[in-house]
């Protein structure tokens, strides 16, 4: 990979639609994610976020709408295509605080998996390569400069999800479901748009699809809605 901080470079990545709204999920007790579809990684800036850009929001924590100030940053990885070249970078996440409940919630690009250093598009890409290409796992590991446990650890997660994933398609695209639904179909679902396909999950699952650290657990974390340019809830 290229190195912006230190790392890879590879593959081109399709450009991707991507919804214009944010959600937001509690990934635990003591935190909240934000998720902006308006911004990917290779576009996310903290600086473009401004009290204003959250007017409308409502605060997943609490009734209140709109009521967010500025709160710092904290930095995390994220693994990305970057026009034709795939990057590991440094990312420095906006927070913010409702001044309401004084509750913080992070600001998250809406191709972020939680707790995972690839993205999404990244995620689905390695998974299309084994499931649609069929290319060897070990081939797939050396060209992209992973360990073949990591790649596996990639198909692991896909099928914890896939259940998931069908159930998803039958309530919102009953007709599309077809006869026989095999991991080829499921990942087809999800790969074009995927980000489109991200958000829909999400709004329905009150979580991200691939995040495994609340996958078997009982309760649902809050969902927010930021919805600009008039985007529907």
């Amino acid at each position: 990979m290229e190195k912006e901080k230190h790392f890879p470079s590879r593959k081109p990545s399709p450009n991707p639609h991507h919804e214009t709204s944010a959600l937001s999920f509690r990934c635990s007790r003591d935190r909240i994610m934000i998720y902006d579809f308006l911004h990917l990684c290779n576009t996310y800036d903290k600086n473009i976020y401004s009290r204003g850009y959250f007017k409308e929001t409502p605060c997943p924590a609490c009734p209140a709408v709109g009521r967010f100030k500025m709160y710092g940053s904290y930095m995390r990885y994220a693994i990305y295509f970057k026009g034709k070249k795939l990057v590991r970078r440094q990312m420095d996440i906006k927070r913010i605080i409702c001044a309401s409940c004084k509750t913080t919630h992070a600001v998250m690009p809406g191709d972020i998996i939680p707790y995972k250093a690839l993205t999404l598009f990244v995620f689905i890409y390695i998974l299309a390569l084994v499931f649609l290409d069929k290319v060897p796992v070990l081939k797939v590991a050396e060209e992209w400069d992973f360990s073949f446990q990591f790649i596996y650890s990639v198909i692991v997660t896909f099928r914890k999800h896939a259940n998931n994933i069908r159930q998803y398609v039958r309530e919102t695209s009953p007709g599309d479901v077809p006869a026989v639904f095999d991991e080829c179909r499921v990942l087809g679902f999800v790969k074009g748009p995927c980000a489109e396909f991200q958000l829909g999950y999400i709004k329905m699952n009150r979580r991200p699809c691939f995040m495994c650290r609340f996958l078997n657990r009982v309760g649902a974390p809050p969902v927010g809605l930021h919805a600009p340019m008039g985007a529907s809830t």
